[in-house]
């Protein structure tokens, strides 16, 4: 097996790219019969290290963008981040421009707004996501997709919901309701620990629940799925341990009683040892609530 040496001015040609100066890197590639993937990987490293000059004169000398290349700018500030997606646009990138399997980087812009409108605003398609059957790694992305949505109802703020929704967000296409409801603290598991979300954090999904069922999303959709999941919204919410979005839903018409692969969420409220919900929904049942 032949190993090709690395040539000396690897070392220096990576450093510049990352911290400069832009004079090294013109240096390297004018004098230097440098490959695509050569080029590619130290527009890698500016895209990390927020380095645009670099970026944009490594694009000019032939730097493809290939799949993964615009994730390399999630590594630096938001406002970096939004200059460097704008230099990509100048050499044939957009929002909608697939990764492997289909994946748009939509969804990883939820928690920002100013970055989550910048998208919107260069034309991002909601509907297109990461294929769900992972069938094609070079293949485009399902125009079905309710990716976006769905991480914006655990993790956005309710004004992200709102600006994807109203870029054209099929709510239809997934169950974005369902994961608000289930939303869990970072780390948490329902199938290893009891989940005990703290009152700020159960209460903070309830406006991007709202927000969604005003907008259409039935509290008792039954989830879709080739895999075992709760399926119902409420059972999603029980598994958190998620006591006002339990109740927020018992009063919006949600069903404990009808079952879905884990059961229903009075079974799954019971089994799982969480009397503050049994009771919740016991009372529900019975008129007090």
């Amino acid at each position: 097996m032949m190993i090709c040496p690395v040539p000396a001015f690897f070392g220096p040609f990576e450093s510049a790219c990352q911290h400069g100066p832009l004079s090294i890197v013109q240096s390297i590639v004018s004098s230097n019969n440098l490959t695509p993937a050569f080029l590619h990987h130290g527009l890698t490293r500016a895209l990390r290290s927020g380095n645009i000059e670099v970026a944009r004169y490594l694009l000019a000398s032939g730097a493809p963008i290939v799949r993964e290349t615009p994730s390399n700018i999630f590594f630096v500030s938001l406002e970096q981040q939004i200059a460097l997606f704008g230099l990509l646009t100048q050499y044939g990138w957009t929002p909608n421009t697939p990764g492997y399997y289909g994946r748009t980087l939509l969804p990883q812009t939820v928690t920002s707004l100013h970055l989550l409108r910048w998208f919107i605003n260069h034309g991002a398609n909601p509907n297109l996501g990461v294929q769900k059957t992972f069938h094609d790694r070079r293949g485009g992305p399902d125009t079905s997709s309710c990716a976006a949505l769905e991480v914006a109802a655990i993790r956005g703020e309710v004004e992200a919901v709102r600006l994807i929704l109203d870029a054209g967000a099929k709510i239809q296409n997934g169950v974005p309701l369902h994961y608000a409801a289930g939303a869990r603290p970072p780390g948490a598991n329902p199938h290893s620990e009891h989940v005990v979300p703290s009152r700020e954090f159960d209460i903070s999904r309830i406006p991007v629940m709202a927000l969604l069922v005003d907008r259409g999303a039935q509290v008792n959709q039954k989830e879709e799925s080739r895999h075992m999941v709760a399926q119902y919204a409420i059972v999603y919410a029980v598994m958190a341990g998620a006591v006002e979005r339990v109740k927020w839903l018992l009063e919006h018409g949600a069903d404990p009683h009808i079952k879905g692969s884990w059961g229903s969420a009075a079974e799954y409220a019971r089994t799982a040892g969480n009397e503050e919900i049994t009771k919740v929904i016991e009372e529900f049942t019975h008129g007090k609530v």
